[in-house]
């Protein structure tokens, strides 16, 4: 068959997989490469793009080496890259070096910049696309940290000809052409996206370049430095050139298509691509994403995106704080701490309870509110209680909630003149059925979910078919290669119950609630901004210390628990390893029966509260999930590298949680933490464990790599509002725990350093949290 390379260059690594192009199965295995971020100071994020550029080609040719037999090479018909937007580049005048290194899309140094584009330009029309131009505006845009460099690094300002983004360099790299993807420069770059495309003329040298802008902001050289070509995606830039084809292993002169931002490949990866369609992510928090023919914009929204994700259509975006992680909030809650009670469990009881909750209502708020109206200071709250509600009334109104925000979201998009038919949907919430369905009834809208997972490596395959003339149009290559796995129609009656409720109730909640909860706020401290990005300061909770059994005595486990509770540590790290990752006959430690034990004699000496995380590195682990729930386990942190891919990760955690546990997920010192972004993002783990040193073995030397992984993940969390947890473990010490809690660490597992105390297990503890 002929094949397509799609290549997803992220955050933390790139990654590049084969696909059929006629029929979007995926050929062979994705291989990923992951690359480094450098933090020179807080809020700033670097990458260095050489990187970039030969881990791409390591990737390929991973990929490439991963084909069947009878397969190879030479049925490769196109590649298409898609990258992290807007990661900017500054690139010599002469050389088309990297002058330093890149400003990636988490980078935050530009917020200052931020604030006074939209004090000296409000009014400009290129901001409308920003809320209607109120904002706010995100250090992420393009505009934003190209204004910091001219402000803040002249030299290089000057000395730089071309500003543009790791998608186009990339793409240059590949074929000796320096294009922009009209994609990121109508989403990310306050530009025209149709406009963008025509040639420049004498009266109009800059076409769809925001000049107003430029130039209000003393800038107007960057329309000179940035690309001076755009092209849409699926369009062919160019071939290999020879330099490129030896690098990646593939034919001189391929065609080589242009692509976008990972996120937006992923909208035609999920094939929505048509007016009335609408892009639903669902994990902690929900992003609305809606296909559009009208390019209006309106406060509470942002976009409509010009000529974005393609020529002749146009999106905007909508968004929930907190929706998925008050879900998992409310099971915590329910489950008294103990961790034993399952989500379909909490869905069977409330399935069992009318629509409308018996007169409880909810607003999902719990972390500020995105949109339609931008409040850092919105909360949540439960209206309606009366003594005969149950635990079921309210995990449905939660529910009902975040569905009740989602179409407050939606009518805000149709307000601005994006209406949507249809609600495809990706993420945590397809696991439940019943919330699946309360979105549909609670919108009356259908829902759709595909079957394909890896939206944006898909997205690119399907724009490299298009290059690669298999399919004639996206829209062709979309019908051929994205496939729906299950439709979800609203109940007519169920609709009009919820639509009765949201209109005379849930729509006035908001307002009724706001002076409240900033009289609150001001009582006792709140966010003074409306902006609602995350915090990137350092975690400055007091952390929770567990200590590692794999350093107590293990003759006398019931003195070990005995020192850990009077030390007020009620979370308790066992590790259960059977050797498979050391070649030593030591690397053996407990069982299923020691964890049994444990919990025995915890409940004897009423130790309800004790929570027990079996860290498991072993074999084959998912054959241990069900003794060890019967053992008494709290959670299990499965070791990441005992899978290696996403599918078999997910099965490991739906088990897991279906088993009525926790379930947490383990890194080894040389895996990069990019690599389980995608399993964070289902919403079926709740905690991180990052290895400062090797699986197996206490009294370790602690790995300074755990602190760098320690900040991309914890800003990965913030910036999507995740209810995940940090856990470090490994060569925990006095010296070392500052550190990785100022690195975003939630937990520190402690064995040697406890145990081995030279006071007590209790004066160790204190000295971890100083």
């Amino acid at each position: 068959p002929s094949l397509v390379i799609g290549v997803d260059g992220g955050t933390e690594s790139i990654r590049a997989c084969a696909f059929n192009a006629l029929t979007g199965e995926a050929v062979g295995k994705s291989c990923a490469v992951p690359y480094t971020t450098s933090h020179p100071h807080p809020g700033w994020a670097e990458q260095n793009p050489d990187d970039w550029w030969a881990n791409l080609g390591e990737a390929v040719r991973g990929c490439l080496e991963s084909l069947p037999d009878g397969t190879d090479e030479t049925q490769v018909k196109s590649i298409c890259v898609d990258t992290t937007c807007c990661s900017v580049v500054a690139l010599d005048g002469e050389s088309m070096r990297p002058i330093r290194p890149c400003l990636l899309w988490m980078d935050a140094r530009s917020a200052p910049q931020t604030e006074h584009i939209l004090a000296k330009c409000r009014g400009d029309p290129a901001l409308a696309v920003n809320c209607g131009g109120d904002g706010p505006l995100s250090a992420e845009w393009m505009t934003c940290k190209a204004l910091w460099l001219k402000e803040n690094e002249p030299e290089v300002w000057e000395r730089a000809g071309t500003i543009c983004e790791y998608q186009d360099y990339i793409n240059y790299k590949l074929t000796g052409r320096m294009v922009a993807s009209s994609c990121n420069a109508a989403s990310r770059w306050h530009w025209h996206g149709e406009e963008c495309l025509r040639e420049p003329t004498e009266a109009d040298p800059y076409p769809g370049r925001p000049m107003s802008l430029y130039e209000s902001l003393g800038m107007p050289e960057l329309a000179d430095k940035l690309p001076q070509t755009c092209l849409p995606m699926a369009s062919v830039i160019g071939g290999l050139t020879p330099e490129a084809s030896q690098h990646l292993g593939l034919p001189a002169g391929l065609p080589v298509t242009q692509g976008g931002p990972d996120a937006f490949v992923g909208i035609v990866g999920l094939g929505c691509i048509h007016p009335g369609q609408l892009c639903l992510i669902t994990g902690s928090s929900h992003l609305h994403c809606v296909i559009t023919d009208k390019p209006t914009t309106a406060p509470g929204t942002w976009g409509a995106y010009r000529g974005a994700p393609l020529p002749g259509i146009n999106f905007a975006e909508g968004g929930q704080s907190s929706t998925g992680s008050i879900i998992r909030w409310a099971k915590a809650l329910f489950g008294g701490g103990s961790e034993t009670l399952d989500y379909a469990t909490l869905d069977k009881e409330a399935a069992e309870i009318p629509p409308g909750s018996d007169g409880l209502v909810a607003l999902e708020t719990f972390q500020g509110s995105r949109t339609p109206k931008t409040d850092a200071l919105a909360r949540g709250a439960v209206v309606g209680l009366t003594l005969s509600h149950t635990r079921a009334h309210i995990w449905r109104a939660k529910m009902e909630a975040v569905c009740f925000g989602t179409r407050a979201c939606i009518e805000a998009l149709a307000k601005a003149g994006h209406g949507c038919d249809e609600i495809v949907i990706a993420g945590g919430a397809t696991r439940s059925p019943l919330w699946l369905q309360m979105h549909a009834d609670v919108t009356g809208k259908p829902v759709v979910l595909c079957q394909h997972i890896d939206a944006p490596l898909l997205g690119c395959a399907i724009l490299a078919s298009v290059g690669a003339g298999v399919h004639g149009t996206v829209d062709e290559a979309v019908a051929n290669m994205v496939r729906t796995a299950r439709r979800i129609e609203p109940q007519k009656e169920v609709a009009e119950a919820y639509a009765k409720l949201y209109t005379s109730v849930y729509k006035h909640l908001p307002d009724a609630m706001r002076p409240i909860v900033h009289a609150i706020a001001a009582l006792r401290g709140g966010a003074t901004s409306v902006d609602t990005r995350p915090s990137q300061k350092p975690n400055d909770l007091e952390p929770v210390i567990s200590p590692s059994l794999l350093a107590a005595d293990w003759s006398d486990m019931r003195s070990a628990i005995d020192r850990c509770v009077e030390a007020k540590c009620n979370q308790i790290h066992v590790d259960i390893f059977d050797g498979v990752y050391l070649d030593s006959p030591q690397a053996l430690t407990f069982g299923p029966q020691m964890v049994k034990n444990l919990r025995d004699y915890a409940d004897s000496a009423s130790l309800t509260d004790l929570i027990l995380d079996i860290h498991l590195c072993v074999d084959r682990p998912l054959r241990y999930v069900q003794a060890l729930a019967d053992a008494g386990s709290s959670r299990i942190i499965f070791q990441w590298e005992a899978f290696g891919s996403i599918p078999s990760a997910l099965e490991m955690a739906k088990a897991v949680n279906e088993a009525g546990m926790a379930c947490g997920i383990s890194i080894n010192p040389k895996t990069a933490e990019e690599e389980i972004y995608p399993l964070l993002a289902q919403g079926l783990v709740d905690l991180v464990d990052v290895l400062a040193v090797e699986p197996g073995f206490g009294g370790q030397q602690f790995q300074e790599v755990a602190l760098t992984k320690l900040e991309k993940l914890r800003s990965w969390i913030d910036t999507r509002g995740a209810a995940v947890k940090l856990l470090v473990d490994g060569g925990i010490s006095e010296s070392t725990a500052p550190r990785v809690r100022a690195a975003g660490a939630d937990i520190l597992v402690a064995g040697s350093f406890l145990f081995g105390h030279k006071q007590s297990l209790k004066a160790g503890v204190k000295e971890l949290k100083i």
